[in-house]
């Protein structure tokens, strides 16, 4: 017999105590910054004159409800509620990211004081500051991508209290070894050399006057790139149309 002062957990409140464990678990699993082996970045382009253009990321976003699942998979995250994540881009498609797997992670919108709001703020900085001429395209990719955390205290404000999350690894990128979009995002690999002749691996042209140019074009060889792309649909994802026949 149970003296009346006794505890004996409901299942209400069971089920309460396991709430509120899968909830911490799933808090204490959400990354303040990715993973740099699951996600170094990758671009798709670094032609400020592209990502500059109103509604230019509408143009390009593309991420299929397959790979956003694929990407918690790569993470572990295997429980969550609606609206704790979103599947971000590290460099964002307004600094010339790419749809890439590799430049995805699932980021929190209420872990603090770091999430998904602080990090949208830090885009829109530097997309101002590359459009008004301020900030070159491959330093804000390249800040993003290794550390948006200091990139943040950089070009928005320092954190309150000095808040800091623990980064233990920072992707294998510096200054001057710009990243590149990898083959499976179907997007530029290369630029083109002095000459203005692209890469075998990614063989459309892009113009300067904004048209694209592939292997057996009649213009193709005295077409000087601006940008080599490995598709044609990668080319128009840039902002390049293809020529009038």
């Amino acid at each position: 017999m149970h003296n009346r002062f006794d505890f004996i957990p409901t299942k209400s409140v069971l089920l309460f105590l396991a709430f509120l464990f899968v909830t911490s678990s799933c808090l204490a699993d959400s990354p303040s910054v990715p993973d740099a082996q699951k996600t170094p970045g990758d671009i798709l382009t670094t032609d400020a004159s592209v990502i500059c253009v109103p509604g230019y990321t509408k143009t390009v976003r593309n991420v299929p409800q397959a790979v956003k699942k694929q990407v918690y998979r790569i993470y572990g995250i295997t429980s969550r509620k609606r609206g704790e994540y979103e599947i971000d881009h590290l460099i964002s498609l307004e600094l010339g990211g790419s749809n890439s797997i590799r430049n995805l992670w699932p980021e929190s919108y209420i872990t603090q004081p770091l999430n998904a709001h602080v990090k949208d703020k830090l885009e829109n900085k530097l997309h101002e500051l590359i459009c008004s001429g301020q900030l070159p395209v491959q330093q804000a990719q390249q800040e993003i991508a290794q550390d948006w955390i200091a990139a943040y205290q950089k070009y928005v404000k320092p954190l309150k209290d000095g808040a800091q999350p623990l980064v233990t690894e920072k992707p294998n990128t510096t200054n001057d070894q710009p990243l590149v979009t990898s083959p499976e995002s179907g997007s530029s690999t290369n630029q083109p050399d002095k000459a203005g002749n692209c890469p075998t691996s990614s063989p459309i042209k892009g113009s300067k006057n904004g048209i694209y140019h592939g292997p057996g074009d009649p213009n193709y060889d005295r077409t000087h790139a601006k940008g080599c792309f490995a598709t044609s649909g990668a080319a128009q994802a840039a902002g390049f149309r293809a020529p009038k026949r």
